[in-house]
């Protein structure tokens, strides 16, 4: 490319609206990567800030996320799970369990989405617990920061106002977070959710909608918990189906 092209328009067309890197116009026109720095720094064109030139330099990864998919997730962020961002522009899934049965069907149903797993599923031994866990890493996927950004706006999960509940949505929660409560061999069980890392008004917003679709709901006191009543067990555990996976069968089983 002869020098007189250099100019002001058409780097900005590289750089700014193609998103080419230094390096790649470099290349394209046969100049120096310093002869680049210098007509950018002549034309006051900026150079991108360090998150956004590390996600442009890498392969960019991308998922299909149709509402089966978002419901999923959500379900899986009421309990345990979490979107971590290490930059603006993406975001990956997380999730830690003691079974290794759950891990990998986590893995599987988000590959069906196409949201491939990072590295290896990781093995932890807590010595101070003395038990394993196993845990699950995403790669990152420019589709997740929506979500993300409705569940942590200030870097805080929170659970968004505008959240509607599905039957998917909450037998993930459930499994994650969730129990079926046997005080008494002779007593019928009742169902908690363990809501306590939300705040009072994040639970009860979550009641008001379980009590929509008319389950006998309330908030406990103490803990911060979710009691969905007898008189509603087995209605819920209808209304979300069957266990995916056998290590949490004993939740959905009643007798």
């Amino acid at each position: 490319m002869l020098r007189e092209k250099i100019n002001k328009e058409w780097l900005n067309q590289k750089y700014i609206i193609e998103k080419l890197s230094q390096r790649q116009i470099a290349k394209l026109c046969g100049f120096s990567n310093a002869s680049i720095f210098q007509w950018m720094k002549k034309y006051n064109i900026l150079a991108r800030p360090t998150a956004e030139a590390t996600h442009l330099r890498i392969k960019n990864n991308h998922c299909s996320l149709p509402q089966e998919a978002i419901q999923f997730i959500e379900g899986e962020l009421l309990g345990d799970g979490c979107l971590v961002s290490r930059s603006p522009y993406s975001s990956l899934f997380q999730y830690g369990s003691k079974y290794l049965e759950y891990i990998e069907y986590i893995k599987n149903t988000l590959d069906s989405f196409g949201i491939k797993q990072s590295g290896k599923i990781l093995k932890q031994h807590y010595e101070d617990m003395d038990c394993i866990a196993y845990h699950y890493r995403s790669l990152s996927y420019p589709e997740l920061v929506p979500i993300r950004n409705r569940w942590y706006p200030n870097n805080k999960k929170i659970v968004p106002k505008d959240l509607r509940l599905t039957p998917l949505m909450i037998r993930q929660w459930y499994i994650g977070d969730g129990s079926l409560v046997k005080p008494k061999r002779w007593e019928n069980p009742h169902i908690m959710l363990a809501t306590c890392g939300f705040t009072i008004l994040e639970v009860e917003c979550l009641v008001a909608r379980l009590i929509q679709l008319g389950f006998n709901a309330t908030r406990q006191l103490s803990g911060n918990r979710i009691r969905v009543s007898t008189e509603s067990t087995k209605d819920f555990l209808d209304y979300i189906g069957n266990c995916p996976v056998e290590c949490y069968d004993y939740k959905f089983k009643i007798e």
